[in-house]
């Protein structure tokens, strides 16, 4: 899993879902970093209201993340952001046609939050290992 986001707050509750989901999370900060951990990843949260380097646009970072078709893409921002969040939705509903494998949706932060349990679901506990009376 990757994310991209310079809300710590909110990267951490997204990280924390995917350790629970038994993921290893990564955050990112570029173009660069995503190529790198693109090919071993499943999703990835793009944050379009993040700090951006000088060179890098969100736009540019989501295009990046549909070069990888089975990544699972989730761009957020707060619901306050209509125009983003648009344009991030045209952008991936354009996608969708190419990658008819992965999942691929833009959420308000809110929505984001409240629907991370279904997105990441958490892994069953691993089950006790059976004990043996003969080992006595």
């Amino acid at each position: 899993m990757i994310l991209f986001t310079s809300d710590l707050l909110f990267g951490s509750k997204i990280l924390g879902a995917a350790k629970y989901a038994g993921l290893r999370g990564q955050g990112v900060r570029n173009r660069a970093a995503l190529a790198q951990h693109g090919p071993n990843a499943t999703h990835f949260f793009l944050d379009l209201e993040a700090e951006l380097a000088p060179g890098e646009s969100a736009e540019e970072l989501l295009d990046a993340a549909l070069g990888h078709p089975h990544l699972c893409v989730f761009a957020f921002a707060g619901h306050l952001q209509a125009d983003k969040l648009r344009a991030a939705q045209a952008r991936l509903a354009a996608a969708k046609a190419a990658h008819a494998g992965a999942r691929h949706e833009v959420h308000s932060r809110g929505s984001l939050n409240s629907r991370l349990v279904e997105i990441l679901p958490p892994r069953p506990p691993a089950a006790p290992p059976a004990s043996s009376e003969g080992d006595r």
